[in-house]
């Protein structure tokens, strides 16, 4: 009878055990719910807090918000792909900054490479290197970006363009030859026709210096030397470069006293017909004043000593 009770009592015990975790249960739910609801909400806030902020101009700031979006950890690979995408034209078009414009063009494609974008992405990684002065990067962008489906020959080390014997001669190395010259001479080898006679003179050189090596001229004494020599000048050119500066700021009034002193070396010529030249020679002289200076300060240091009596 005592047993039957106790049954009796314990059946609404469990009975509202049951409703009390349920009702824990449901509440956790309708809060994980409502988190997942808030993170949601908070992402497109802070997307459009993002644009308000380009709209009124204050680009930093908006790079900065869409920054702390993609922070968040939140957001799948194509809505990554598309904030560095609009990230990449802040920088290009507003901030004028092309290094990191062409770095978020190139997360976007990562992270998305079948992206609806990525004709817009290479077109403006395009512009960037250009803007950048890397005129053979953009080219190699633009090749890139329309290569598709020509059925090149290609290897791991780009496209094949010449064989000498079984050496592979690809692309990317020609580019990589062409990117060596000074930038007023890349340009003369920035389209195809310009790689086309670049690739004839590289396997012309290659060609000859093969045959000089084949001939031992590399443990030639003149060639030995000279190549000294060279190397030498060189680091002295990279050296200066560094200690004496390029871009030296020549004034008007310095341009006119000069012009005052040596006019008679002009041939009556007006200023302005030869002011280019005034600035040039002022501009040489300084640098040889740095020169000298520089070599005096060394002479110093290390304890030159000239005998000039000996002369």
């Amino acid at each position: 009878m005592a047993e039957r009770e106790f049954k009796a009592n314990l059946f609404p015990l469990l009975i509202l055990a049951l409703v009390g975790i349920l009702f824990v249960l449901l509440i956790l739910i309708y809060l994980r719910l409502g988190s997942f609801s808030k993170a949601q909400f908070d992402v497109s806030q802070q997307q459009d807090f993002a644009s308000e902020l380009v709209d009124n101009k204050l680009y930093s700031q908006a790079v900065a918000e869409y920054d702390k979006l993609l922070d968040l950890g939140k957001l799948d690979k194509k809505k990554q792909a598309n904030i560095n995408y609009i990230v990449g034209n802040i920088y290009l078009n507003y901030l004028n900054d092309y290094e990191n414009a062409a770095a978020r063009f190139v997360k976007a494609k990562f992270l998305n490479p079948e992206s609806e974008l990525k004709d817009k992405i290479n077109r403006n990684l395009v512009i960037c290197f250009e803007r950048m002065g890397r005129s053979l990067e953009a080219q190699k962008q633009l090749e890139r970006s329309t290569e598709l489906d020509q059925g090149k020959i290609k290897t791991e080390g780009g496209v094949v363009v010449a064989r000498i014997g079984d050496r592979k001669i690809t692309m990317t190395g020609l580019e990589n030859e062409i990117e060596k010259l000074p930038p007023s001479v890349q340009t003369q080898f920035k389209d195809k026709e310009g790689k086309f006679r670049f690739l004839q003179q590289y396997v012309g050189t290659e060609l000859l210096y093969d045959t000089a090596l084949r001939r031992g001229f590399d443990k030639d004494k003149d060639v030995i030397d000279g190549a000294f020599q060279m190397k030498k000048q060189l680091m002295i050119n990279k050296l200066l470069a560094e200690e004496i500066p390029q871009d030296i700021e020549i004034s008007e009034s310095e341009i006119k006293l000069y012009y005052d002193a040596h006019k008679e070396d002009f041939e009556d010529k007006e200023l302005n017909e030869v002011k280019s030249q005034i600035e040039f020679e002022l501009k040489r002289e300084k640098q040889q004043k740095a020169y000298n200076k520089l070599v005096q300060k060394m002479m110093k240091a290390e304890e030159v000593k000239i005998y000039d009596d000996q002369f």
